[in-house]
C-alpha cells in the first residue's frame, strides 16, 4: 500500500512539473541547416574539364544555429565548435558507378568559407573526402543563427588539389553521399 502511494505521489508530482523537468536537460543546442541544393550533379563536358577537374564554388551553403543555455550541471562552457565530413557512414572508399565501374573518394575535395558571420573562424585549404572524418573548418563563435553565420561548400573534381583525376576514369553516372558532423567545443 505505501509503495502504491508513493507511486502515485510521484506520477502526480511529474505529472504537474514534468515541462521543468524536460527543460533541464536541454543545456546547450546545436544544429546544421543545409540552404540550397541536396544533391549536386556534376558533368564533365569538355576535354578541359577532363584534364584539369571541375570546381564548383558556392555549391552548398550551411548554417550554424547554437547555443549555450548555461545550465548547471552542462559539460562547462559552450566554447566554440568544428565542422567535419566524411563518406556516410563512414564506409565507403570508392564512388560506385551505375555500370559497376568504381573511382576512388580522393577525386573530391572540399573546402570551406565563410558566407555570413562566421569571419573569425578557422578554414582549412582544400580536404579531401574519406572515410574518415576531416576537419573543414572551426570557429570559436557563440551564439550562432542559422540565417546570420553560413559557411559556403566549395566542391573540386579532380582538380589539382585531388589525388584522384578524371581523365583516367571509365565514364559512368558515380555517387557518393557525403555527412557533416558538427562538434561543441567546451
Amino acid at each position: 500500500m505505501i509503495y502504491w502511494l508513493k507511486f502515485a505521489i510521484l506520477l502526480f508530482v511529474f505529472l504537474i512539473t514534468g515541462n521543468r523537468f524536460v527543460a533541464a536537460q536541454d543545456w546547450n543546442t546545436a544544429r546544421l541547416s543545409f540552404i540550397g541544393p541536396r544533391n549536386i550533379e556534376v558533368k564533365a563536358n569538355s576535354f578541359n574539364e577532363i584534364n584539369n577537374g571541375i570546381t564548383i564554388p558556392g555549391a552548398l551553403i550551411i548554417g550554424f544555429t547554437i547555443s549555450d543555455l548555461n545550465e548547471v550541471g552542462a559539460s562547462g562552457p559552450l566554447t566554440g565548435f568544428s565542422l567535419s565530413f566524411r563518406t556516410a557512414n563512414g564506409i565507403a572508399t570508392e564512388m560506385e558507378g551505375v555500370n559497376g565501374n568504381s573511382i576512388d573518394i580522393n577525386t573530391i575535395a572540399v573546402t570551406a568559407s565563410n558566407q555570413v558571420g562566421l569571419g573569425s573562424s578557422s578554414f582549412l585549404p582544400p580536404v579531401l573526402l574519406s572515410s574518415v572524418n576531416q576537419t573543414l573548418m572551426s570557429s570559436n563563435t557563440v551564439p550562432c543563427d542559422w540565417s546570420t553565420h553560413q559557411i559556403s561548400i566549395q566542391f573540386e573534381f579532380g582538380t589539382a588539389n585531388c589525388t584522384g583525376k578524371l581523365y583516367d576514369q571509365t565514364t559512368d553516372y558515380y555517387t557518393v553521399e557525403i555527412e557533416y558532423t558538427l562538434e561543441p567545443s567546451f
